[in-house]
C-alpha cells in the first residue's frame, strides 16, 4: 500500500510535483499497482487536477517516462556511437549507466518495471518504442564492431541483450546493497563480458 506524505513544497508547479511524484510512485510499483487516486492521494489534488494536465493515467505515465527517462535513454544512444574500439564504447556506456543510476535510483527502479511487462499491457506499446531507441542504437554498435570482432556477426542482438542484462544486474546488486560500487566496477563487467565474446 502506497503511504501518504505531507504536502509538497508550493515553489514548484502542480504539473512538476505531479511528474517527481510520478517516479517515485513507478519506482516503488508497476503501472498496474499505481492507480489515479494514488497520485492525487499523494499530492493532495483532485482527480479532476491530473487530468486536466495529462489527460489520463496512461498520458500521465508517459509524460514521467519521458521527462525522467529519456535524457538517460539519449545519453546511452549517444555513447553507443562506434569509435572503432569495442572496449571503449561498452566502458563508457556501463560506466554512464552505473553513474546514472547510483544519483537517480528510482529511475532505475521505474525501468526495471517497465522491461516486466506483458504484450497485452495498456502501456506496453508506448514502453516498447522508448526501448527500441535504446535496444536498436546498442545492436549497430555491435554490428559496427563486426568488422573487428567477426565472431559477433550474426549474434549482434543476442550480445546487446547480454550486455545490458549484465550491467543491469550489476546497477540491481549495488542498490540492494549485495555489491559495493567501486569505480572500477563498470570496467569489471565489461571485462566479465568480453572475456566470453573472446573465449
Amino acid at each position: 500500500m502506497i503511504s501518504e506524505s505531507a504536502p509538497q513544497s508550493v515553489d514548484k508547479s502542480t504539473k512538476d510535483i505531479l511528474l517527481e511524484t510520478g517516479l517515485e510512485l513507478f519506482a516503488h510499483a508497476p503501472y498496474e499497482g499505481v492507480s489515479v487516486q494514488d497520485i492525487v492521494n499523494r499530492v493532495h489534488v483532485t482527480k479532476p487536477t491530473l487530468y486536466h494536465h495529462f489527460g489520463s493515467k496512461l498520458g500521465f505515465y508517459k509524460a514521467v517516462f519521458d521527462q525522467y527517462l529519456t535524457p538517460f535513454f539519449d545519453i546511452i544512444v549517444e555513447k553507443s556511437i562506434y569509435k572503432n574500439d569495442l572496449i571503449n564504447n561498452l566502458n563508457e556506456i556501463a560506466k554512464c549507466t552505473m553513474d546514472y543510476m547510483m544519483s537517480n535510483p528510482d529511475l532505475f527502479w521505474m525501468i526495471e518495471h517497465a522491461l516486466c511487462i506483458s504484450s497485452g499491457a495498456e502501456h506496453y506499446s508506448f514502453v516498447s518504442e522508448r526501448l527500441e531507441k535504446i535496444s536498436e542504437a546498442v545492436i549497430f554498435m555491435f554490428k559496427q564492431a563486426v568488422a573487428q570482432h567477426g565472431n559477433l556477426r550474426g549474434k549482434e542482438s543476442l550480445m546487446m541483450w547480454m550486455f545490458l542484462a549484465a550491467v543491469r544486474t550489476a546497477v540491481d546488486a549495488v542498490l540492494r546493497d549485495y555489491e559495493p560500487y567501486t569505480p572500477d566496477l563498470p570496467y569489471k563487467v565489461v571485462h566479465q563480458f568480453m572475456y566470453g565474446i573472446f573465449s
